[in-house]
């Protein structure tokens, strides 16, 4: 399991209770997590809107199905769970109330996704000197166009808002609509943009290593305030 996989199973199995059977992911990617979630003897349903990340994630076992939200509909679950796939979903209201009435009684809506609407100037330009830095030494390939220029010194948070600001829910949305439509919901910030390094790294043995270290640095900076923190968490119930 590499490592940012493992960065989210983390902070999911600390809020699945020991009653715990029925779990359903919504947009599993190629089904990583939700093949680990299976192999600790949850019963998992997992789906996403794209064929070849299903067919990867039933490679590995998983039971997905190449299904959208919140159309989706096949029984109760004690936890739903929205990896990093919620601020695509559209509508967010119909999106979140769909997943509450898809939950037993005491079940949880689990929440990973990220605050685009956070960054600043001051976070974006260490996160560009980390990028330089780790392309200098090899240990990554920087090839698409919005690496390029969040890396460049003159368009960092334009090219950061050019990217993300595009029919996107922001973190504040996604919380409000929980709040709406179940109460009191548990918030905590993460480490995120180790996320895109991750994704742009050089193949190397050491690889998980050095996304994990990159981010135990970021969760350090925005404990002592350096950074804005990217990454949320959200966990509410029934």
């Amino acid at each position: 399991m590499r490592f940012e996989t493992r960065y989210t199973y983390d902070f999911i199995k600390r809020f699945l209770s020991s009653e715990c059977r029925c779990i359903l992911e919504v947009g599993c990617g190629t089904g990583e997590l939700a093949a680990r979630l299976s192999r600790d003897g949850y019963s998992v349903v997992a789906i996403d809107s794209d064929g070849d990340s299903i067919a990867a994630a039933r490679r590995l076992g998983v039971n997905a199905r190449i299904e959208t939200w919140p159309d989706f509909a096949s029984g109760q679950f004690d936890a739903v769970l929205f990896t990093r796939s919620l601020h695509h979903i559209h509508p967010l209201p119909e999106s979140i109330k769909r997943a509450a009435e898809s939950l037993v009684k005491g079940g949880l809506i689990i929440v990973e996704d990220f605050a685009y609407e956070s960054t600043d100037e001051k976070t974006l330009r260490w996160f560009a000197s980390a990028i330089r830095f780790l392309e200098a030494t090899g240990l990554l390939t920087v090839g698409d166009d919005f690496l390029n220029k969040v890396s460049s010194k003159t368009e960092t948070l334009k090219a950061w808002r050019q990217n993300h600001e595009n029919e996107l829910h922001t973190a504040a949305e996604i919380e409000t609509q929980l709040e709406k439509v179940l109460g009191r919901v548990i918030r905590e910030n993460a480490a995120y943009y180790f996320r895109y390094i991750a994704n742009a790294i050089t193949a190397t043995e050491k690889r998980d290593a050095i996304v994990q270290a990159f981010a135990e640095q970021e969760e350090t900076l925005t404990a002592d305030g350096s950074i804005v923190a990217l990454g949320r968490r959200f966990v509410a119930g029934r």
